[in-house]
């Protein structure tokens, strides 16, 4: 049963935003949809009245007969790794069945963007709103609870949501992945990753593994999440070497990035998985065509997107939906790492 926290009994209206701020509704309404019609000091005043309730207009006041839009907001960090779009494609498909149609943004990994997006979405009402991870600015918070509206988080993972969530613990990942290396006989692997929160919460757990074992702290190599994808890993690879050249492994952040680190190992003439094992993220989908093939930690995102959408239509019928669900991680051994002593692992 879903435990949402509780909501008051409706969002701030144009009303109670013209009260705030101490002028008329008219003039609130101006404000907001007229600025030029209106003092510079009290359009200040509006716009921090607006800050502090949550105030969210409506764009559509007036063009609709209901409170029915059928209209899902849905936001991802990037459309560049296809883990995100499996998931957004599972969750459009979901949702289109049940004729709800899906307005997309792009947060670029950054929570004042999905802000900004919110407000814009909100004005137009939709019905349920989703949200890729649990990262949101207080603003973005008080807008969705004025909302009062479904809401899922896919990705990540907190017993205690928004609303509903929908993914795994980042930091499990990054366990799990260490784990694997110190089974295949590695004892100096390093972290390779984009400067996400995402990929820095499984290097988090990466690193209080190896801590939990004794093993030396890890090298890090981390670069711009909006760095370009070509020669990435080649370059990281590099870069870590120059630093480390006695590393035996490397736990990357994307399989993107450690196929080019597979491209530069042998360029380098390293064994893998001899000298240099590779592990991946993402179980993307030329990850068992690489050469050798990439051992990696497999999320399965289109199945993430469907129980998203599965549970977003149950939330907006008014169904009960279990508010925390982890879905896990598997920790694929192909040949890109050692056989490892015990088996690759799956975690729920």
């Amino acid at each position: 049963m879903s435990h949402r926290p509780s909501r008051p009994s409706s969002a701030p209206t144009l009303k109670d935003l013209a009260r705030l701020a101490g002028v008329s509704p008219i003039t609130a309404s101006r404000a907001l949809q007229r600025p030029e019609l209106v003092a510079e000091a009290t359009r200040a005043r509006v716009a921090q009245a607006v800050e502090q309730s949550g105030y969210v207009p409506n764009s559509l006041a007036g063009g609709l007969t209901s409170r029915q839009t059928r209209l899902v907001a849905a936001i991802v960090p990037s459309m560049g790794h296809s883990l995100f779009s499996d998931m957004l494609d599972a969750l459009v498909t979901g949702l289109a069945a049940q004729r709800y149609e899906t307005t997309l943004g792009i947060s670029r990994y950054d929570p004042e963007h999905e802000e900004t997006w919110l407000a814009a979405m909100l004005s137009r009402r939709p019905e349920g709103v989703v949200l890729t991870g649990t990262e949101h600015t207080a603003r973005a918070r008080r807008l969705l609870l004025n909302a009062d509206i479904p809401v899922v988080e896919l990705w990540d993972y907190t017993p205690h949501p928004l609303d509903v969530i929908i993914g795994f613990s980042q930091e499990d990942a990054g366990r799990a992945a260490f784990r694997h290396l110190a089974a295949c006989g590695y004892q100096r692997p390093a972290i390779l990753r984009s400067d996400d929160s995402r990929a820095l919460r499984r290097a988090l757990g990466f690193v209080r593994a190896a801590a939990e074992t004794g093993a030396r702290e890890p090298r890090q190599v981390v670069f711009p999440e909006d760095s370009p994808q070509a020669g990435r890993g080649r370059e990281a690879l590099r870069a870590l070497l120059a630093q480390a050249p006695d590393v035996d492994a490397v736990f990357c952040s994307s399989d993107a990035l450690a196929q080019g680190v597979l491209a530069q190992a042998h360029a380098l003439g390293l064994q893998v998985p001899q000298q240099l094992g590779v592990l991946g993220f993402g179980d993307q989908a030329l990850a068992a065509d690489a050469i050798p093939a990439l051992s990696t930690v497999k999320v399965d995102g289109a199945y993430i997107g469907r129980l998203g959408a599965t549970a977003l239509i149950a939330r907006m019928r008014g169904d009960s939906v279990e508010p925390a669900q982890d879905v896990g991680f598997e920790v694929i051994a192909r040949a890109s790492t050692r056989a490892p002593a015990t088996p690759a692992t799956r975690q729920n």
